[in-house]
């Protein structure tokens, strides 16, 4: 008679179960997360335009500042976030302002994530 013990190779049904439910659970976060991460590295890199091409031609006055941006603003597919730049003179000084807030819908809270950062022309 063949008495030989069958040991199991691999995980059981409910381990599958589990590790595709926390795979899931991750892919959900990511994909709250992700985007608002891209927006944020977006703005950064327009701040960092601006201040190369105020280093190359300096700003004259605000409304030029503001066309800057808007025009980066439209390369970028930004358009929503018009609003949250604020373009200030203080002597000869050009201060841009951006503040914005997101909301990440996670499944059990609602958490707000806030961008603000300051630009300083001299």
């Amino acid at each position: 008679m063949n008495t030989s013990k069958r040991t199991q190779h691999g995980a059981s049904g409910i381990g599958l179960i589990i590790i595709l439910a926390i795979i899931g659970a991750c892919v959900f976060i990511g994909l709250q997360y992700i985007p608002q991460y891209m927006e944020a590295g977006t703005v950064d890199s327009i701040l960092e335009n601006i201040e190369k091409a105020h280093k190359v031609t300096p700003v004259s006055n605000t409304r030029v500042l503001e066309d800057m941006i808007d025009k980066q603003l439209n390369i970028n597919q930004l358009d929503d976030l018009r609003d949250s730049f604020e373009v200030a003179q203080d002597g000869e000084e050009y201060i841009v302002k951006v503040s914005f807030e997101r909301e990440l819908n996670l499944i059990y809270e609602k958490k707000p994530m806030k961008y603000e950062k300051t630009l300083i022309l001299r």
